[in-house]
């Protein structure tokens, strides 16, 4: 790699990032903070891409913004990447609940659901588990609704 160009998946990566902000700060109600810096119990202070506040009485949202392509990983692997994932989001709300006494809506927002469906209910069921909800850019609220009355 030449020094000063980054490799294509870093560059739409940080495209997606940006668009994702973006569109937050444009449509989202509450006060919104991209990159905001936010303490955490047991490290240095971290950084949520997307901190709402002003949603609710004692209740903010931390948002991360992913742009993991689960096709592209073995399904062996998944739980490893989810959970990786999910530790960054879990220390963020640990300091919100237990040193703020604020409650936290945790989200986690990626590109484009998988095209195997055993990955896809894997990556949400395990995301479900530690209660922090996924969101996929590409799929419309309509198309979340029908597959969830399918689920049941």
């Amino acid at each position: 790699m030449i020094m000063g160009l980054e490799p294509e998946i870093l560059k739409k990566g940080k495209e997606f990032h940006e668009d994702v902000e973006k569109n937050w700060e444009e449509t989202a109600e509450g006060i919104i903070k991209t990159e905001k810096s936010v303490e955490r119990v047991k490290k240095n202070k971290g950084r949520a891409d997307i901190f709402v506040t002003d949603i609710g009485e004692n209740l903010v949202s931390i948002v991360e913004i992913k742009n993991t392509d689960w096709d592209k990983i073995k399904i062996e692997n998944i739980r490893r990447n989810v959970k990786r994932q999910a530790k960054q989001i879990l220390e963020y709300i640990e300091y919100q609940t237990d040193i703020k006494e604020i409650s936290v809506s945790p989200g986690i927002i990626f590109p484009r659901t998988p095209n195997d469906t055993e990955k896809l209910k894997l990556v949400e069921s395990l995301f479900e588990c530690e209660c922090i909800q996924v969101v996929w850019e590409n799929e419309s609220i309509e198309k979340v609704r029908e597959r969830m009355m399918n689920k049941k």
